[in-house]
């Protein structure tokens, strides 16, 4: 008998090697230290994880990452939606709809007022079929090439890997660029945005001025080497330059040594967003699909939302 319900003891091993087999590629794999780490601690505020068993056997789940989305002022519970996966054996559109149903059930009555997802090809039909999620944003990918300043304009108060920082040093850098209310997407302060860092797998920096903050890291595909913005941050109450943006970019290709640089996203705090915009016949811009629970107003602007936003990168 296969039953679908909340899993609140979760086996991270066995949950990592079922997840790996249901996907079946090479390029995807998954890890226990990474799963507990997103799952509990990546935005800082943990996780429900729907799953369905076949007797002791896990055979497939997804996990809903607790969120806080500021919108016009103010603050709302959500959940951003990962890790969807169903052991081929077992694959059906009713057990698929269970697990749906019992993820919407959860958000209902926890008062959950958004869900969020960027999904791949797979998820997105099936998001919009039975969770109604519609598209909310659709992100290009923008690539750049940085070009070094011989002058540059001032010195960074801090570029280097944040794995070398104690946890209250990263925090207090971090701190300074704490998201405002008023300012509408995902919230951020300076213990979230450390914990979304100290991912087990990846490495990230950190470039920061008085009034702007860069996230980054070093990323490959299909053997390209290139340097990954994945965020930018604007001290509250502050105007960011071109000049600013620009320097940054160079300071943290610089830093990897990756003179070709990736961004997506979209940040109404710079003046121009870093790069030229991909066309679609290269690489599709990026999809988020949205719900607003108990409404069907679909009227969600958002001043920023960013790569380091997804639960990926």
């Amino acid at each position: 008998m296969i039953t679908v319900s909340e899993e609140t003891n979760i086996d991270f091993d066995t949950t990592a090697k079922a997840a790996t087999e249901a996907f079946a590629s090479k390029d995807v794999i998954f890890y226990a230290d990474r799963i507990k780490w997103l799952y509990e601690r990546s935005f800082g505020q943990g996780s429900m994880v729907v799953a369905a068993y076949d007797d002791h056997a896990k055979v497939g789940q997804i996990a809903l990452l607790r969120q806080t989305i500021c919108l016009n002022g103010e603050r709302f519970a959500a959940v951003q939606l990962v890790d969807l996966w169903i052991l081929k054996a077992y694959r059906s559109s009713k057990l698929l709809r269970r697990i749906y149903q019992e993820a919407e059930r959860l958000c209902l009555a926890q008062n959950i007022r958004f869900m969020v997802t960027m999904p791949n090809e797979v998820s997105r039909p099936l998001n919009e079929y039975f969770l109604k999620l519609k598209p909310a944003l659709l992100l290009p990918i923008r690539a750049g090439i940085s070009i070094r300043n011989p002058r540059p304009s001032s010195k960074p108060k801090f570029s280097g890997l944040l794995n070398t920082l104690a946890k209250k040093d990263a925090v207090e850098l971090f701190s300074a660029f704490a998201t405002d209310a008023a300012e509408s997407g995902l919230r951020w302060d300076g213990d979230t945005l450390f914990e979304r860092t100290n991912d087990p797998t990846r490495v990230y920096a950190a470039h920061a001025t008085d009034d702007l903050l860069l996230i980054s890291s070093s990323r490959k595909t299909r053997g390209v080497e290139y340097t990954m913005l994945c965020g930018f941050f604007a001290r509250p109450e502050t105007v960011v330059t071109s000049a600013r943006v620009s320097e940054l970019v160079r300071v943290a290709c610089r830093f990897w040594k990756r003179h070709l640089f990736i961004y997506a996203g979209i940040n109404r705090a710079l003046p121009a967003l870093p790069g030229i915009a991909l066309s679609s016949r290269l690489r599709r811009p990026m999809l988020v699909q949205l719900r607003r629970m108990g409404t069907d107003e679909m009227n969600v602007q958002f001043d920023r939302f960013q790569l380091i936003d997804a639960d990926f990168v």
